[in-house]
């Protein structure tokens, strides 16, 4: 089954084509943000070359303990990076900074502009809500917020989020035979 190709802007550079089966991201957001943890994780590393007063061993637990944690961050930028969504007819992946998601198309209800994130201070961002009550954020799809204006963030987002549920409601719709057999007789 194919469904059809959505292609809506979002006010601002933050475009975001919604096809079904593909790996959908603002791009912007997360080179970004994966950009950021890579800096943190080099100048983390950096920190190894300031002159110690210490031992040769010392030293050697030092620069593992600084490596490790740089290494940690790498990780990150890596998840950061390959951040998104995917909508296609066998379900919904939805892979954040720091976990994977996966839910059965029958399962998806609708998106709607949310927070994710606790203490009502998160990222303005999509969120799945499932059948189930639970909700499911789109970290990827969020939009920038560091001079946070949740209201006309989540404005900017509700256009992206009604294609993300027509996209879901197209591949929950039963689907036509594609091509009936002739009758040979």
């Amino acid at each position: 089954m194919s469904a059809p190709a959505h292609a809506r802007q979002t006010a601002g550079p933050d475009s975001v084509e919604v096809t079904a089966d593909v790996w959908l991201r603002n791009r912007r957001r997360t080179r970004a943000w994966a950009a950021i943890a890579a800096a943190w994780s080099v100048g983390f590393a950096c920190l190894l070359f300031i002159p110690p007063n210490k031992t040769l061993a010392e030293y050697l637990a030092l620069g593992a303990f600084y490596f490790g944690i740089a290494a940690l961050g790498m990780l990150l930028a890596r998840r950061v990076a390959n951040a998104g969504v995917r909508i296609g007819p066998d379900g919904i992946v939805v892979r954040g900074p720091f976990r994977t998601r996966r839910v059965s198309i029958a399962d998806a209800e609708v998106l709607v502009p949310g927070l994710q994130g606790g203490g009502g201070n998160g990222t303005p961002c999509p969120m799945l809500e499932r059948r189930d009550g639970r909700p499911v954020g789109v970290w990827a799809l969020g939009r920038r917020n560091l001079w946070f204006r949740y209201h006309r963030l989540a404005q900017e987002i509700q256009p992206l989020c009604d294609d993300l549920t027509a996209l879901v409601k197209v591949l929950q719709s039963p689907s036509p035979p594609a091509n009936p057999t002739p009758s040979l007789g």
